[in-house]
């Protein structure tokens, strides 16, 4: 049965699936958890490429780039917002006359592609490589931006945490940087996200970009100023996930937690709401990692967590939705009805530019028929030129205080992971005159996003994969002083630090409870 159009899940469909598989595979033993995370991160939020691909007739990439383009010009419901239509013309011209001609793999249309869908600047558009026939073995070190500049994050192969990556086989960091950011997409002209995102797969993006390697040249500074080199082989996935745990930028010393892959799984991993308590200060820290659990568990979960927050008498509200990459909308708007004793708003408008689906056979997965749910969704929608504008909220009816809501004072620890659904909640609180927001700028936009409806498509030839939302969210804020293209910005930024790292210190929480302490 599909869900209704306000509990539809308003993030990625590779992002639904992680968060299934991680929830499954939480119930294996342990020596298995770390496997399966690395695998199905990159399996399922980055499909990885075939080994040694076969070459494709300029034909079959004309085929592929056409229907990729249509399905872009035809249904993307924001696709001028950061880039005109004359800079869209020239962007395609150019393509189509100087290097189109040149491509050969599949490989080659896919950076190509990738670096086209950049310019839309929507973090719910994935170009997706074509599915895996083969592990390939990759960068092996757990990395970590700082400042733009590369770090590492843990201790392994001899190189000491927080030493920075002056260059891979000779190419300088800041170049591998501007090589792999258009593989890494996010709303409007937000980095945060983009960074996070880099981090967790930089050895498959790595090797996206440069291909597979026998060895890697890496010349690094340790923090006494010292440069050196060191030669390191590729590692396979199993070796990269059984390291995964082992981040400084976890922040399991900073919790006083040994063992790394309990903390990885109880912390990082858990994908349903949970609390723990900092007794000095009297406060309660709810971590939401996701907004992807069904709407009725979720709100059946937070109605005993609030019971229990009530029960233990806390001033103080921490909740952190720092690694929340989305989920069900109406999860967020559960969330905030615990915050408020008020009725609230989140959106002014939703658009679409198409009532058709465009290139309907190549479609491999949607939520729903697109003609279905365009009738019923956008029933009462207004058309103005080559646009439905829909300006009822489907959800407005949900967006009212819970009968027993939290009363103390409320902080948000965000960053670049908060998006969709989650930068949905984040937004709604920076709206609220009595929660402050802590940490990063999130990677959902501040004033509009895409999503609703999402389509998967597989282009013919090169198995490339295309996901593309068609739904334009105009949302409400009270502050329009915020430039064009942000996410929403913390009211107190507080970032890492290359000694924070070092030390495991997670200074956005560590801020908060000096902030309580010393009020």
């Amino acid at each position: 049965m599909q869900a209704p159009p306000n509990l539809r899940f308003d993030s990625a469909i590779n992002r639904n699936l992680w968060c299934f598989y991680t929830l499954r595979f939480m119930q294996k033993p342990l020596p298995q958890i770390m496997k399966a995370y690395i695998i199905i991160t990159i399996i399922l939020l980055l499909p990885l490429s075939v080994l040694g691909q076969k070459e494709l007739s300029n034909e079959q990439i004309l085929e592929d780039y056409t229907i990729f383009k249509e399905i872009l010009t035809i249904g993307h419901p924001s696709l001028y917002e950061y880039t005109s239509q004359n800079v869209w013309d020239s962007i395609f011209s150019s393509f189509e006359q100087k290097e189109i001609n040149k491509l050969k793999t599949p490989n080659d249309l896919f950076k190509s592609i990738t670096s086209i869908a950049e310019n839309v600047k929507d973090g719910h558009l994935n170009i997706l490589h074509p599915k895996m026939d083969t592990l390939p073995t990759m960068f092996p070190v757990l990395v970590k931006f700082i400042g733009e500049k590369l770090y590492t994050d843990t201790d392994d192969f001899g190189i000491p945490v927080g030493s920075e990556i002056m260059s891979i086989n000779n190419v300088s960091s800041q170049a591998i940087l501007k090589d792999i950011l258009k593989y890494a997409p996010s709303d409007g002209f937000n980095r945060t996200k983009k960074y996070l995102q880099i981090e967790k797969e930089f050895g498959i993006l790595h090797y996206y970009e440069y291909g597979t390697k026998k060895k890697y040249l890496v010349k690094y500074k340790m923090r006494n100023g010292k440069i050196k080199t060191i030669e390191i082989a590729p590692k396979s996935f199993e070796n990269i996930g059984n390291r995964y745990p082992n981040r400084n930028s976890h922040f399991a010393s900073y919790h006083q937690s040994v063992n790394r892959i309990e903390y990885f799984k109880n912390r990082i991993a858990k994908k349903r709401p949970f609390v723990y308590y900092l007794d000095s200060i009297n406060t309660a820290v709810l971590t939401v990692n996701s907004f992807g659990l069904p709407p009725q568990e979720f709100k059946s979960k937070l109605i005993d967590l609030f019971k229990e927050i009530k029960k233990s008498k806390t001033e103080n509200l921490i909740i952190d939705i720092r690694q929340n990459i989305g989920g069900y909308r109406i999860n967020a708007i559960s969330l905030y009805s615990f915050l408020t004793n008020e009725p609230f708003k989140q959106r002014i408008s939703e658009s679409a530019v198409t009532n058709v689906l465009p290139h309907k056979k190549y479609v491999i997965h949607t939520m729903s028929d697109y003609t279905g749910f365009f009738q019923m969704y956008f029933a009462s929608a207004k058309k103005n030129d080559r646009r439905w504008i829909l300006e009822k909220d489907h959800a407005q009816a949900e967006m009212i205080p819970y009968k027993k809501i939290f009363n103390g004072n409320v902080y948000v620890l965000i960053g670049g992971n908060t998006f969709s659904a989650s930068s949905a909640f984040a937004l709604s609180a920076k709206n609220s005159k009595d929660i402050t927001l802590i940490g990063e700028e999130t990677g959902g936009g501040y004033y509009f996003h895409t999503g609703q409806f999402l389509a998967l498509y597989e282009l013919p030839n090169s198995k490339i994969m295309v996901r593309i939302p068609f739904v334009k969210i105009d949302k409400y804020v009270l502050d329009n002083s915020i430039p064009k293209g942000s996410g929403i910005l913390p009211d107190i930024e507080i970032t890492q630090t290359i000694k924070d790292l070092i030390n495991g210190r997670d200074s956005q929480l560590d801020y908060i409870m000096k902030r309580i302490n010393d009020n």
